[in-house]
């Protein structure tokens, strides 16, 4: 290595920059010459005042004291390292060790010092996780095809439950009638992050229908060559709307529903609908609420979830539905 090659010396204090000084630490002049020293590159205080400034020149954001230089600006601050690594870990469709992969790199963006308050106590062994590596790929596939107005081609796991196996819980494609791994043909137009899931949006030329698939259960996924099918349909359909109106992203009949809600669940039908939910007063303790939903089995399960706090008022047919569906769960718990 040629002690006189100042393009790898400035390199390297750039690295000695951003691992070892932020705003609690500073790397002495002493310091960046020992590093290119240790590296066969020879370096005097002279050069590094020069390397320094030309780095400030090119817009590094460098203070300069007695107590030496740190770099005061980067391209990530250390909370919003925090923010996406708390965001990795929660996200359930991407499997521990790739978690763990990419945290280790995103570590490599704050300093030495800094790095340990990356592992946020996120216990990934224990944790609800995806183990389908191929599901990071799948994803930047998809969107390549939206961004290419190209079908994609995939199969789609299942799990099934075998006792006669050593793994009970047995992951397989689903099949076609054959009994052959179904090789599903779609039409993708949008991903959605719900419930810490990825959800793909599709059309599907067979059904003349909207199709949703979570995207962790998406393997072998590949780009084809032939054009999107169902563009009138997605050009007309509201995808904000679709997943605020979705229950764990089970389809079902769109219906306006009236809800009677108490006064301190605002917040619950906020978080759930936003505020296109239409809000009025019915009495001292509750309000009335009209909202949009997808009528499904997960949305009855959602309203038994706050017992007498959420009635469903109207429409009477969806109103009958919901009583039904009470009253066969409480004859499962009648049976002896």
């Amino acid at each position: 290595m040629s002690k006189g090659d100042n393009r790898l010396k400035i390199l390297y204090i750039i690295d000695e920059l951003k691992n070892k000084s932020d705003e609690n630490h500073y790397v002495k002049t002493s310091e960046l010459i020992a590093s290119l020293n240790a590296k066969n590159l020879s370096a005097d205080r002279k050069s590094v005042y020069s390397y320094i400034e030309s780095l400030i020149d090119y817009g590094m954001n460098i203070e300069k004291s007695k107590k030496g230089y740190k770099l005061l600006s980067r391209d990530f601050e250390l909370a919003e390292l925090k923010m996406l690594v708390d965001a990795l870990g929660a996200s359930r469709c991407i499997p521990a060790k790739k978690t763990q992969d990419i945290i280790r790199k995103l570590e490599g963006l704050t300093s030495e010092y800094n790095r340990s308050q990356l592992h946020r106590q996120i216990y990934l062994e224990n944790a609800v996780k995806s183990d389908n590596w191929s599901v990071i790929y799948s994803i930047d596939a998809i969107h390549n095809a939206i961004a290419l107005n190209k079908q994609i081609s995939f199969n789609y796991l299942n799990t099934v439950l075998d006792f006669g196996t050593e793994d009970k819980l047995q992951k397989k494609p689903k099949t076609d009638e054959n009994d052959e791994p179904k090789l599903y043909i779609q039409s993708p137009y949008a991903l959605l992050w719900k419930n810490e899931n990825y959800y793909m949006l599709s059309y599907d030329k067979e059904s003349l229908q909207r199709k949703t698939f979570r995207v962790d259960r998406m393997v072998n996924v590949s780009v084809l060559k032939t054009k999107r099918d169902g563009g009138k349909y997605f050009a007309k359909f509201d995808t904000a709307k679709y997943a605020n109106t979705a229950f764990s992203m089970f389809s079902g009949e769109s219906a306006d529903v009236v809800l009677r809600v108490k006064n301190d669940l605002i917040g619950v039908i906020l978080d759930r609908f936003g505020n296109e939910a239409g809000i009025y007063k019915d009495d001292e303790e509750h309000f009335l609420c009209t909202v949009s939903v997808q009528k499904s089995i997960m949305f009855f399960s959602w309203l038994c979830g706050f017992g007498d706090g959420i009635e469903l008022k109207s429409p009477r047919n969806i109103r009958k539905e919901y009583t039904e569906y009470l009253e066969s769960l409480l004859d499962v718990y009648k049976k002896k």
